[in-house]
Protein backbone atom coordinates (compact mmCIF):
# COMPACT_ATOMS: atom_id res chain seq x y z
CA UNK A 1 0.00 0.00 0.00
CA UNK A 2 1.28 3.29 -0.78
CA UNK A 3 1.58 5.72 2.13
CA UNK A 4 -0.13 8.42 -0.12
CA UNK A 5 -3.52 6.31 0.98
CA UNK A 6 -3.30 5.64 4.28
CA UNK A 7 -4.30 8.76 5.26
CA UNK A 8 -7.86 8.30 3.32
CA UNK A 9 -7.93 4.65 4.58
CA UNK A 10 -7.76 6.13 7.99
CA UNK A 11 -9.88 8.60 7.83
CA UNK A 12 -12.52 6.13 6.86
CA UNK A 13 -11.91 3.65 8.85
CA UNK A 14 -12.29 6.37 11.82
CA UNK A 15 -15.47 7.55 10.24
CA UNK A 16 -16.51 3.94 9.69
CA UNK A 17 -16.13 3.16 13.84
CA UNK A 18 -18.24 6.90 14.68
CA UNK A 19 -20.87 5.34 12.30
CA UNK A 20 -21.15 1.80 13.92
CA UNK A 21 -21.46 3.50 17.29
CA UNK A 22 -24.86 4.03 17.18
CA UNK A 23 -25.56 0.63 17.24
CA UNK A 24 -23.89 0.21 21.33
CA UNK A 25 -27.56 1.57 22.43
CA UNK A 26 -29.27 -1.13 21.25
CA UNK A 27 -27.31 -3.55 22.66
CA UNK A 28 -26.34 -1.96 26.21
CA UNK A 29 -28.03 -0.07 28.88
CA UNK A 30 -27.16 3.30 29.16
CA UNK A 31 -25.20 2.70 25.46
CA UNK A 32 -25.94 6.33 24.21
CA UNK A 33 -23.29 7.69 27.14
CA UNK A 34 -20.85 5.66 24.97
CA UNK A 35 -22.40 6.77 21.38
CA UNK A 36 -22.13 10.14 22.58
CA UNK A 37 -18.47 9.77 23.37
CA UNK A 38 -17.15 7.39 21.15
CA UNK A 39 -18.66 9.54 18.05
CA UNK A 40 -17.19 12.75 19.73
CA UNK A 41 -13.79 11.25 19.83
CA UNK A 42 -14.62 9.72 16.42
CA UNK A 43 -15.11 13.58 14.80
CA UNK A 44 -12.36 15.19 16.18
CA UNK A 45 -9.70 12.93 15.12
CA UNK A 46 -11.08 12.24 11.77
CA UNK A 47 -11.70 15.83 11.37
CA UNK A 48 -7.53 16.11 12.40
CA UNK A 49 -7.21 13.60 9.55
CA UNK A 50 -9.51 15.86 7.05
CA UNK A 51 -7.31 19.07 7.67
CA UNK A 52 -3.97 16.72 7.60
CA UNK A 53 -5.29 15.33 3.98
CA UNK A 54 -6.68 19.02 3.04
CA UNK A 55 -9.99 18.32 1.54
CA UNK A 56 -12.68 20.83 2.56
CA UNK A 57 -15.50 17.56 1.99
CA UNK A 58 -13.98 15.31 4.19
CA UNK A 59 -13.90 18.23 7.14
CA UNK A 60 -17.76 18.98 6.64
CA UNK A 61 -18.31 15.37 6.98
CA UNK A 62 -16.43 15.24 10.05
CA UNK A 63 -18.25 18.13 11.23
CA UNK A 64 -21.49 16.35 11.21
CA UNK A 65 -19.81 13.54 12.79
CA UNK A 66 -19.58 15.59 15.53
CA UNK A 67 -22.63 17.40 16.35
CA UNK A 68 -24.40 13.74 14.90
CA UNK A 69 -24.92 12.62 18.84
CA UNK A 70 -26.01 15.71 19.71
CA UNK A 71 -28.74 15.77 16.75
CA UNK A 72 -29.01 11.96 18.00
CA UNK A 73 -30.66 12.80 21.74
CA UNK A 74 -32.10 15.18 20.24
CA UNK A 75 -34.53 13.46 17.91
CA UNK A 76 -35.10 11.10 20.70
CA UNK A 77 -36.00 13.61 23.25
CA UNK A 78 -38.78 15.14 20.65
CA UNK A 79 -40.38 12.04 19.10
CA UNK A 80 -39.94 10.31 22.51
Amino acid sequence: METKKLPYVMYWIIIGVGALSYAVPFFQDYGFVTTLTLTFLCGIFSWAVAMGIGKRSYMYISGLLLVSPWLFILSLALFD
